[in-house]
């Protein structure tokens, strides 16, 4: 099957139209909080550094695998969703750091994107690895995170002179003052806060792998909106359907499935990026749920 054969397949269903069309749904009032717990449960994916990741630094958008019109096409409508979002996006002649890539063979392709940059996927446990490059799925995705300071500057693995010294001088053991583990990193920040981490993570690579011939007979666009939401907002892989209707159930449950973004993506979405960053997990989780369960009784 040639690339243009498959290029045709998947937008056969599909109108040529960039405008992005919201679905709202609305539910009984008691329902919605409930439905938008259960929604951030569902989609979050595993915390990083105990936080939820997001974009910050301009995203620049490159689409490869299908002809330069079909290619620009999905980069106005993941651009749309990101305008919406306010998702800041790179201007053009940009480096690209989010890459949509269509293919034949999604997990041979992701196996050797992989094998060529493993740190990608360093953080990810041997199910999660196995599920990336193995599983049957339309669309997989991975992101690069960085943990950065109040300023936007990267964290050091192994903390500064002038903040062990102010640790020290404080009379604080450093054995139980300095974080351990993994994920252990420092940072010149300092806050009197109790809320305030002093540090956020930050998305700062993407890559959305959309398998052609699995997602044959989906619209171009439905599948570009799918891999908007993937790619802006990390979340588990695959994600389970939120149990309303969602563009995520594309896939796995047509019957709750939308064919753009509904309203509780694009209220997900919204509220993924107007949490503070520089929270812990816990705190961004319960404020996401409680922005999107906002969105939806208004």
């Amino acid at each position: 099957m040639t690339w243009v054969a498959l290029a045709l397949a998947l937008t056969a269903a599909a109108p040529a139209s960039d405008t992005i069309t919201v679905t709202a749904d609305r539910l009984a009032p008691e329902a919605i909080e409930p439905a938008a717990r259960a929604y951030v449960r569902n989609v979050l994916p595993t915390p990083v550094h105990g936080q939820y990741g997001r974009w910050a630094d301009p995203v620049c958008i490159r689409v490869a695998g299908v002809d330069d019109a079909l290619a620009a096409r999905v980069t106005r409508r993941i651009s749309a969703v990101a305008t919406e979002a306010a998702v800041k996006l790179a201007k053009p002649g940009c480096k690209p750091n989010l890459e949509i890539v269509f293919t034949e063979d999604a997990a041979t392709t992701t196996r050797v994107i992989t094998a060529r940059q493993p740190r990608q996927i360093a953080r990810l446990d041997a199910d999660q690895r196995a599920t990336l490059r193995g599983a049957t799925l339309p669309v997989r995705w991975w992101h690069g995170y960085e943990l950065r300071d109040r300023d936007g500057q990267r964290a050091s693995a192994n903390g500064s002179a002038a903040l062990m010294s102010a640790l020290s001088d404080g009379g604080v053991p450093l054995s139980s003052a300095l974080p351990v583990g993994p994920d252990a990193v420092m940072t010149d920040s300092r806050s009197s806060s109790l809320i305030d981490t002093n540090t956020a993570v930050w998305v700062t690579s993407g890559v959305v792998v959309i398998d052609v011939t699995l997602a044959t007979g989906k619209p171009l666009d439905a599948v570009a909106d799918y891999a908007a939401l993937a790619a802006l907002a990390p979340m588990q892989l695959p994600p389970p359907a939120p149990g309303v209707p969602s563009i995520l159930a594309l896939f796995s449950n047509p019957a709750r499935a939308t064919e753009t973004l509904s309203g509780w993506d694009r209220a997900w979405l919204a509220a993924l990026y107007r949490i503070p960053m520089n929270r812990k997990g816990e705190g961004q989780r319960g404020e996401m749920a409680k922005r999107l369960a906002d969105a939806m009784t208004e």
